[in-house]
């Protein structure tokens, strides 16, 4: 048994299921039934009882979580004090994001983590997602907030939330209905990301699947921010594809129409990234955890 089992037991418990803690964990869910499995074994005792809705807890299993908990807090614990002792801890953090999530989610987050934990100060670095993922390889960042999923064993990815992308409209702009053909959408007037962006990369793909690229949109002009973009759809100066998170107040405020694309799916995941060979601050780690952890996820 390692620590490491104990995790993954424990997000299995929280989520009620291991096909749901596979996706939050990054793994398959026949390596985490193997964890669990392997657990059992060595105690021999089953810790879940497995319904048609999921899996509870057996009487064994309660008692495993709650020592387990303990056991990842004290853990968490001595780390902290190891790197007090050790003269390694550092009360900043510096966090590059990808423009929707830095502009628009971030900055709250940031603020409630702040009033739990004054002492720590946060820069945040916002870019497009290739460039925050160049400061993280290059250690100019701590950590890496952005759309996308790396699979490469020189990164560590942790899940924060997910989205979708969404077309954008101005209100008066002559369009019936909530949502608008592909080959409609293709005729549209489209303000576009800059190379490197997340979202157009996301776009490029959801074309892929349907036989088009995005030489095949009627490109008016490019961008490079969301706010941007924003600004001038609602001046009625074209369309655009966005995340459904960086348009909700203007959706609610109905300064900007929001639109879907017929049969065309484009799902936006955003994560954090760090190298996999690096060590982090016991501070980086509270603040990941502020982020992702389901039972206390602070992203606004």
């Amino acid at each position: 048994m390692d620590s490491y089992q104990l995790k993954i037991f424990c997000m299995v418990t929280q989520l009620q299921s291991f096909s749901k803690a596979a996706k939050i964990l990054h793994m398959s869910q026949p390596a985490v039934s193997t964890h669990i499995k392997n657990l059992e074994e060595y105690y021999q005792g089953q810790l879940f009882d497995r319904t048609p809705h999921g899996v509870i807890l057996t009487k064994a299993g309660e008692v495993f979580f709650t020592y387990a908990k303990r056991i990842l807090e004290l853990q968490e614990e001595m780390e902290q004090q190891l790197e007090i002792v050790l003269q390694r801890e550092s009360n900043q953090i510096v966090v590059g994001a990808s423009t929707t999530i830095g502009n628009v989610s971030l900055p709250c987050s940031i603020y409630l983590f702040k009033e739990e934990f004054p002492e720590v100060n946060i820069r945040l670095e916002i870019a497009n997602s290739e460039e925050v993922l160049r400061k993280v390889m290059t250690d100019e960042v701590d950590i890496g907030v952005m759309e996308g999923y790396h699979e490469s064993p020189e990164i560590n990815t942790i899940p924060v939330t997910s989205d979708e992308l969404v077309l954008i409209v101005a209100p008066t702009y002559p369009i019936d209905g909530n949502c608008v053909t592909l080959k409609n959408f293709l005729k549209l007037p489209l303000i576009l990301r800059e190379d490197g962006s997340g979202t157009r990369k996301i776009l490029a793909t959801g074309l892929e699947k349907h036989g088009y690229s995005l030489t095949d949109l009627n490109v008016i002009t490019q961008m490079t921010t969301i706010d941007a973009i924003k600004s001038a759809v609602e001046a009625g100066l074209g369309c655009a594809v966005v995340p459904r998170l960086a348009v909700r107040k203007e959706a609610y405020l109905n300064t900007l129409k929001v639109l879907t694309i017929e049969n065309m799916e484009m799902p936006l995941d955003f994560n954090i990234i760090y190298p996999s060979n690096k060590p982090l601050s016991s501070t980086t780690k509270r603040f990941i955890k502020f982020l992702s952890n389901p039972e206390e996820r602070y992203l606004c």
